[in-house]
């Protein structure tokens, strides 16, 4: 199956349901496979197009035709299952400003953001902005903007301790070279 085909079995339902499928791929480690790439190109451009067309998510041709292994499929759907019904379970309409008119703007932003931060190579960074997208995208699907509003804080404390972190490696490598 390709990321198009599979985007579009979810693509008809909307375009939320698209960005937690994505947001959830971002979980699923892939040695060898730059699955977190790919993953956050296509969240980039589906973030966008709900920015430019909310009814129709946007795929690119070269990443529409990336395949996806059956081994791939299993691991992600024995993780994703439990994982969205446990969510489910918390996720309720309330803050409906945050899901809706111009929350659904700064929704897409977020999780474009976000998107990037997901496709960047870092050790273990996939986890955290992977898990504020997914938390954006279920306040979208059941209109919970606490639940939006948790994906932001989550993407933002990620980008902050990415930002720390690369600011600290960059000091302790000019330490080195200049000591």
């Amino acid at each position: 199956m390709t990321l198009a085909e599979a985007s579009g079995l979810v693509a008809q339902r909307s375009t939320p349901l698209l960005l937690l499928f994505l947001g959830l791929l971002g979980f699923v480690p892939s040695p060898g496979l730059p699955l977190g790439m790919i993953v956050g190109s296509m969240v980039v451009c589906v973030a966008i197009g709900l920015l430019v067309q909310p009814d129709r998510p946007p795929i690119p041709g070269l990443l529409g035709r990336q395949r996806l292994s059956a081994g791939l499929l299993r691991r992600f759907m024995a993780f994703a299952i439990p994982f969205v019904r446990r969510l489910e379970r918390r996720c309720r309409p309330r803050l409906t400003w945050a899901v809706s008119g111009a929350g659904v703007a700064v929704a897409a932003i977020g999780i474009a953001l976000q998107g990037v931060g997901l496709a960047l190579p870092l050790p273990f960074g996939n986890l955290p902005f992977a898990l504020g997208i997914v938390l954006i995208a279920l306040g979208l699907l059941t209109r919970d903007g606490l639940g939006a509003l948790a994906g932001h804080f989550v993407g933002i404390a990620s980008m902050g301790l990415f930002v720390m972190l690369g600011v600290g490696a960059f000091r302790a490598g000019t330490d080195l070279v200049f000591w």
